[in-house]
């Protein structure tokens, strides 16, 4: 084995684009799935943010657990999607029990 660039050795992050929250998440699943499926009825008519404290679990969380992609996108010249594009793609990908 042999070669390749040393200067690019390392650990990058590879995340999709922007941030968001559980929450926000949560209401863009729900309303692409009210868009994409109207007869569908979804009862949650409002999404509650909630903090990580009200879940208290055995393992410490971090308050902040986004990852810096920077050295990926610019080492690579990477431009990421922004995670709303995935998740919308996949969802659109869904069956929803279509034949």
């Amino acid at each position: 084995m042999g070669g390749g660039d040393a200067s690019l050795a390392g650990i990058y992050n590879l995340v999709a684009g922007g941030i968001t929250t559980w929450h926000a998440y949560a209401n863009h699943v729900v309303a692409l799935a009210r868009s994409a499926q109207p007869a569908i009825k979804i009862v949650a008519s409002e999404i509650k943010a909630v903090p990580t404290s009200a879940f208290p679990t055995p393992a410490k969380r971090p308050h902040n657990s986004r990852l810096d992609t920077t050295k990926l996108q610019t080492t690579f010249g990477l431009q990421l999607p922004h995670w709303q594009a995935g998740v919308t793609r996949m969802l659109n990908e869904i069956d929803y029990g279509r034949n």
